[in-house]
């Protein structure tokens, strides 16, 4: 798209020189006159082009520094270990450094961030158990800790108040863990309401305190020991013990969970001994780079008696309930109204409420999310103020409607965009390989082929999006050799051809050996129909044929997990550090309920999967995934469609935010952690909706992290 408008800008810069070359002897000054509005759109548009380049240009100096900063960590490092799991509790995954025990490691650039520390009692504990086992007295000598790290929030951030937000569909399952599991809203509980031994620092990737103060790793990075926080309890009051991480990593093993993608991930280690009531030890049966990470970082940790019967006496149990938990907020079984809405609220009496590590977030009393089925539904509902924050799904609402609107105008209902380093995900058609004609590479191309990308991201979403060529989009992991491939009937005809659909049935739908070209395509929401509708007249002037089904998300997300789909539209996150393994690799083809959802097959995709996971150097592991990216590319796995450079909200003037925004990897789900209820502006927002008062909204544009990258490639 920068290309098209930078020509456009060129041509219309150039013409005055282009038609006196060419003879041209009308009046100049009517010339002028008649063509001074587009000059100034050509010189909006080179303005536009420039601030696109210098955005790439800073995406490039990003990526050096970080490759810079990166390899200078893990050659200087006694030990390493990194990730690829979650920027905060346990998604996306980063690279945490052996450090002196106690010590305060600053990684380079985050010298001028403000700085907290994670504060332990070394006294307290069980006094039966020895110091040496992590009881009272434990000095941490010969361990690693990261005590000191950039703060997550502001200090001057407030407590209370409260957020209403829209959920698309009731969950499939309220449950942490197991079949179906991997919904959006329980990753906000996930991140509210469980924890780890350790948490992946979402500015810095270094690893840090949880509930367990220090971790140590073997010379041979074959075994790893953790020392848990004496003072770390359930929300019924209980102490968490080396034997509730033990059962939370056993019955991730069990077949009755119905988690192949669980089984995968921490089947490469051996079943974690306690050695005392707080402290553990656990081995790896194989060699992998990320073990450390999901093992001490992604493992929610359960209370052993809520979880040693086995999987499936979970799975029954737990459906639509929750156990006791450790994390600064719960679900109250009163605040579960099913089918309506679910409130999580933050604890009184959380353990670690008082630990200056936390200074800043965690500071909104009650999130209460209300199930709205339709999107046009939640939009009205945004508007009419029921709704306080939604990342708003349509370009047209953002770009077009919401600017004109009144509370818009006068500053009560904010537009707002923030610019961070978060990964791009995949986000397009699944296509299920194991379907009669679209188990031909050929069929799959042609469907990438015949979708109008750039067309619908100029005249649909308003330049909001741009195409994605990649699996790995942006960054240090796409192929730089895939080749963005625009829209081409031609070829896709051709293609066609060559597969030997050449018949043409009475309603123009092509033919092979008896069988129509048509499939169905699933998708979720209204919003999509209008991009799917203009897709589906490309596909049938081609002689395919498209059929458009709506189904809720529950229902989308089990059939996609399920492979019972043909063609599904969907999105996924991604992660800092990729996992090609649990998306890729064949032997999750053939299973259900894991994220290989187009049943992709390649033997050197397996291999390089596997190399990778032993693989300790960061520029190989870059290399790898670049490789898969490019054999994954031509197989067309997906029709792949378009990406967000930003995360893009709506919310009421009630709320600040610190000065970056959002932290630095941040999905969706964590974009308010940091946030607060003003009670000053929440009063003056009241009285603004009474009154018909304006209020100053926040600038529309946050770019703080564009720009620390700026300065941090400076230095």
């Amino acid at each position: 798209m920068t290309k098209q408008r930078l020509a456009a800008a060129l041509t219309l810069l150039l013409a005055p020189a282009l038609l006196v070359a060419c003879g041209y002897q009308g009046d100049p000054e009517k010339f002028a006159e008649a063509n001074a509005k587009e000059f100034r759109e050509a010189t909006a548009d080179m303005q536009a082009v420039a601030e696109s380049l210098r955005e790439v240009s800073a995406q490039l100096e990003r990526a050096s520094a970080a490759m810079e900063d990166l390899s200078a960590r893990l050659a200087s490092a006694d030990v390493t270990v990194a990730g690829g799991a979650s920027a905060a509790r346990g998604g996306a995954a980063g690279v945490g450094t052996a450090t002196a025990p106690g010590s305060a490691t600053t990684p380079a650039g985050f010298e001028d961030m403000p700085r907290v520390r994670y504060t332990f009692d070394p006294t307290a504990g069980d006094p039966s158990v020895p110091a040496e086992l992590g009881g009272p007295g434990f000095t941490g000598e010969g361990w690693t800790t990261n005590l000191e790290f950039p703060a997550l929030g502001e200090a001057h951030a407030l407590k209370g108040g409260s957020m209403s937000l829209a959920m698309p569909d009731w969950p499939a399952t309220l449950r942490q863990m197991g079949k179906d599991w991997n919904q959006s809203f329980n990753y906000w509980v996930n991140e509210l309401c469980m924890v780890n031994l350790l948490m992946v620092h979402p500015t810095t990737l270094e690893y840090v305190p949880e509930i367990a103060t220090h971790w140590w790793i073997s010379e041979d990075r074959q075994t790893y020991r953790f020392r848990l926080n004496p003072a770390a309890r359930w929300s019924d009051g209980r102490e968490i013990t080396a034997d509730d991480v033990v059962a939370s990593f056993r019955i991730r093993l069990d077949p009755t969970l119905l988690d192949p993608s669980a089984e995968m991930t921490y089947g490469k280690l051996e079943e974690p001994r306690a050695l005392s009531k707080y402290m553990l030890e656990v081995r790896c049966k194989e060699e992998n780079w990320r073990n450390f990470l999901y093992f001490a970082a992604s493992l929610s940790i359960f209370p052993a008696d809520t979880v040693s019967s086995g999987g499936a006496a979970y799975l029954d149990t737990y459906q639509f309930a929750y156990p006791p938990v450790a994390g600064p907020y719960e679900v109250r079984p009163a605040d579960i109204v099913t089918g309506q809405s679910i409130t999580i609220s933050r604890r009184a009496d959380w353990w670690d409420a008082d630990n200056p590590a936390w200074r800043g977030i965690y500071n909104i009393d009650r999130f209460r999310w209300v199930v709205v089925m339709d999107q046009n539904l939640t939009f009205e509902k945004v508007k009419a103020g029921e709704i306080d924050f939604w990342i708003i799904p349509k370009a047209e609402w953002y770009a077009k409607t919401l600017p004109p609107e009144d509370v818009v105008q006068r500053g009560l209902l904010v537009r707002h965009k923030i610019y961070s380093d978060t990964p791009v995900g995949t986000a397009g058609l699944a296509i299920n390989v194991n379907v009669p004609g679209l188990d031909d590479v050929r069929v799959r191309r042609a469907l990438q082929l015949l979708h109008p990308r750039e067309q619908l991201i100029d005249e649909l979403y308003y330049g909001e999006y741009e195409p994605l060529a990649s699996y790995w989009q942006g960054g240090l992991y796409q192929n730089p050799a895939n080749q963005l491939l625009s829209f081409d009937p031609a070829e896709a005809n051709r293609l066609l051809d060559e597969a030997g659909w050449t018949g043409t049935g009475n309603d123009g739908i092509r033919t092979k050996d008896g069988r129509r070209l048509s499939f169905t395509v699933t998708y979720r929401t209204a919003l999509s129909e209008r991009s799917l509708t203009v897709y589906q007249e490309r596909c049938r002037d081609a002689g395919i044929e498209l059929v458009l089904s709506l189904v809720n998300n529950a229902t989308a997300f089990q059939n996609l997990r399920e492979k019972k789909y043909e063609l599904s539209n969907t999105a996924w996150g991604a992660l800092v550090f990729p996992n090609p393994e649990t998306s890729w690799h064949s032997r999750l083809a053939t299973l259900t309920d894991n994220n290989n959802v187009t049943a992709f097959a390649d033997p050197r995709v397996d291999a390089l999967c596997e190399e990778y996971d032993r693989c300790y150097d960061v520029q190989r592991r870059i290399e790898i995934v670049r490789e898969i990216d490019g054999l994954i590319y031509p197989q067309h796995p997906y029709v792949l469609e378009h990406y967000l450079p930003c995360q893009r909200m709506v919310f009421w003037n009630k709320f600040e935010q610190p000065r970056f925004g959002a932290w630095r990897f941040v999905d969706n789900e964590d974009v308010v952690f940091s946030w607060w209820v003003d009670p000053a502006k929440e009063a003056e927002l009241a009285a603004a909706r009474a009154s018909g008062g304006r209020m100053a909204p926040p600038a529309e544009k946050n770019r703080w992290w564009q720009q620390w990258n700026a300065r941090a490639a400076s230095r």
